[in-house]
């Protein structure tokens, strides 16, 4: 008998959730269905995490002609393009992840009478990135593409809720919610030697009080508020953390300016010793953590960022906007403190007394692991898929 066969569709194989969502799955469910994985090239500026796949043994189709940026042409081609793929291919499911693949796989795929069409929110575009002209345009494009959807997966209540009540794209029967889940196991392997390895190559003394904030460096993620939060913790604190920014992108260039007005000491990887810290792009974000005392996210807006749920697997405190669907992700008070999006203060003044307060600061060192474990396992995710498509191929 022959296994079912699934076309995943990602925008591109960048650094974050969807990625590992898409690739793990791929593998994971490799015993019950034949799966293609096909996606976009990568932007210019965007590092390329195709070591994702490539460790799980997975070599994705690249379909050189679906592009981040609207184009009508390149779109179009696309679009035909993933026609074609599908007629090759048969698929039983069609399973797009994301805004491009979603818009472009969707169509392509109720165009030829695929039997089910998936689709994954890996966050919304509605908020934070356009203006509100333009977001409603984004929002009848997907209320119509939710009509050729058999299922939609949401992350968490607080994205089905944008879905369904707040941006009314979708009827709420349509949804489903499966959270994200990744291996989470090597957060918590020879966390004391990666600490110290990662200290030492960075010149950090004992007492030294490290920060990261890790992603993509691009307007969304508001690197220009981190700034701010971190000029005002040295201001408000006596001893000033050391600062690592991890990731890179279009708004590394402002976020230097921005540095420099504020007389912020920066380097570059390898440089001298300095307050901030650019290490561009990282594969080994594990031995990162370990070596970090706090992880922020000063987002506009967010859907479930890998970097939080990986900070917590390494029992390692959050600091963080409370914005999309973060506080589905923390437990706020016990292994994370959210603030207001755009307010420096606040984030600041947690971030303090994080740092000296030793007593309170613990408490946020014991329970990370055990709240994310088993909610973003990527077994767990996987069986929920798979509990997913096995209702969809019966009707």
């Amino acid at each position: 008998m022959n296994k079912p066969r699934i076309l995943r569709i990602l925008n591109r194989f960048n650094l974050g959730g969807p990625t590992y969502n898409a690739s793990l799955l791929t593998k994971y469910l490799s015993d019950n269905y034949e799966t293609l994985l096909i996606g976009g090239p990568n932007e210019k500026n965007e590092h390329d995490s195709m070591h994702i796949p490539h460790s799980l043994g997975i070599e994705p189709l690249i379909v050189d002609s679906m592009v981040r940026s609207v184009n009508l042409y390149q779109d179009r081609k696309a679009y035909n393009d993933i026609k074609k793929i599908i007629a090759d291919f048969k698929p039983d499911i069609v399973h797009t992840h994301a805004s491009k693949a979603g818009a472009l796989g969707r169509r392509a795929a109720h165009h030829l009478n695929v039997p089910a069409i998936v689709h994954t929110y890996h966050g919304h575009v509605f908020e934070a990135y356009f203006n509100g002209l333009v977001s409603n345009f984004y929002k009848g494009v997907e209320r119509r593409l939710s009509r050729k959807t058999d299922a939609i997966i949401a992350l968490s209540e607080r994205q089905r809720n944008d879905l369904v009540l707040k941006h009314r794209i979708c009827k709420p029967e349509l949804v489903h919610i499966i959270p994200n889940g990744f291996d989470l196991d090597k957060f918590q392997i020879g966390i004391d030697e990666k600490r110290r390895a990662f200290r030492s190559k960075y010149h950090l003394a004992p007492d030294d009080f490290a920060i990261g904030i890790i992603g993509r460096m691009v307007p969304v993620k508001n690197h220009r508020l981190f700034v701010e939060v971190i000029d005002r913790v040295m201001k408000k604190n006596g001893s000033p953390p050391r600062v690592f920014i991890v990731g890179d992108g279009e708004t590394k260039d402002a976020t230097v300016e921005l540095l420099q007005q504020k007389e912020i000491a920066f380097t570059e990887n390898g440089g001298p010793v300095a307050t901030v810290h650019f290490t561009s792009w990282q594969t080994d974000v594990d031995a990162i953590i370990a070596g970090l005392d706090l992880v922020a996210l000063t987002s506009l807006n967010e859907g479930t960022p890998v970097c939080l749920i990986e900070a917590q697997a390494a029992n390692c405190p959050v600091v963080s906007t409370d914005v999309g669907g973060i506080r589905d992700i923390v437990v706020d008070g016990r292994t994370a403190l959210l603030s207001p999006g755009g307010n420096a203060d606040v984030m600041a003044n947690n971030i303090v007394r994080l740092m000296t307060d030793k007593a309170y600061y613990s408490q946020f060192k014991t329970d990370g692991n055990d709240f994310v474990r088993n909610r973003f396992h990527f077994m767990r995710m996987v069986k929920d898929v798979d509990e997913l498509y096995q209702t969809l191929l019966k009707r």
